[in-house]
């Protein structure tokens, strides 16, 4: 036998083998799909149906006017270049209430004192907060949480804060997804041309010297520009339609009411300077911080 013969018989056998093992494993995940559409059809037939034939009902969103119910959540697309971005939107407006970006958005410190900037600015607190069960969001729950106790009754305090899953805070993802087409997308493409991913804390923390000022210009354009926009009528919408400052700002001109719990802004000053780190506009360690500026 001539050695390209033999090497011809070897490749077919391997290929050979090759596609077996492709067909016995593209049918051994056909049974087990085809095992758990059986078990749906056992476990819930009527949701089975429904999807069949698209009827689906959608869970109605209802927030009754401003501070009613705020969504919080942090934004991890330009983290691995060192920027942090983190957000709230008020649920029933959808006004972007704070849009900021640091070094981080995991320290509680950090994450607190954007909410005491916005405590600061409405004077009060909002009547309940959405947010995950991240440790960045612990400060937040008690101080939330304390005020309420403070100013209101103990049963509406436990329920101020709704603890759930990230994915499931709706009004803020679905916010992140618009605020990616409008800028952030072109920060992270920009980033990852650059190739900026670093380990050094030196390169990140030059980075972040040169672009944290511009990022944050970026971002506060996006939230004005939110802000001030008309969105199209939703049909399915339990919350009127109009512009997001008008509806946060004149809720009497849609029937309802600011839902803040006016607090004592002695005691905002007090939490603020006892609990909460403002991050630096630099972003930077303050060695280097000294040394550029």
């Amino acid at each position: 036998m001539s050695l390209a013969l033999s090497l011809e018989m070897r490749d077919r056998s391997v290929r050979a083998m090759w596609l077996g093992d492709a067909l016995m494993s593209h049918r051994a995940a056909e049974t087990m799909g085809n095992v758990v559409l059986e078990f749906q059809r056992l476990l819930d037939p009527e949701g089975v149906t429904n999807r069949r034939y698209h009827r689906l009902q959608r869970r109605t969103y209802i927030s009754k006017g401003p501070n009613f119910l705020i969504h919080i959540d942090g934004y991890d697309k330009l983290k691995p270049y060192g920027f942090a971005i983190h957000g709230a939107i008020c649920g029933y407006s959808r006004r972007i209430l704070w849009l900021n970006v640091a070094n981080t958005n995991n320290d509680p410190a950090v994450v607190a004192s954007y909410f005491m900037g916005y405590v600061k600015e409405i004077k009060g607190v909002p009547r309940c907060l959405r947010c995950d069960a991240g440790t960045e969001n612990v400060l937040i729950e008690d101080i939330q949480k304390a005020f309420l106790w403070h100013h209101n009754n103990d049963e509406t305090a436990e329920r101020c804060v709704v603890i759930g899953s990230s994915k499931s805070n709706q009004r803020i993802e679905q916010w992140w997804r618009w605020a990616r087409q409008r800028g952030c997308q072109f920060w992270m493409n920009t980033f990852a041309e650059l190739q900026m991913v670093s380990d050094d804390p030196l390169n990140v923390d030059l980075t972040r010297f040169c672009f944290m000022a511009l990022i944050q210009r970026d971002l506060d354009n996006i939230r004005v520009e939110w802000n001030q926009h008309s969105p199209r009528p939703n049909r399915q919408s339990e919350t009127p339609c109009g512009k997001p400052d008008i509806l946060f700002h004149l809720p009497r001109l849609y029937d309802t009411v600011d839902y803040k719990v006016e607090v004592d802004m002695t005691d905002v000053e007090n939490i603020t300077r006892e609990w909460c780190t403002v991050p630096k506009p630099s972003g930077c360690s303050d060695d280097l911080d000294q040394s550029l500026t």
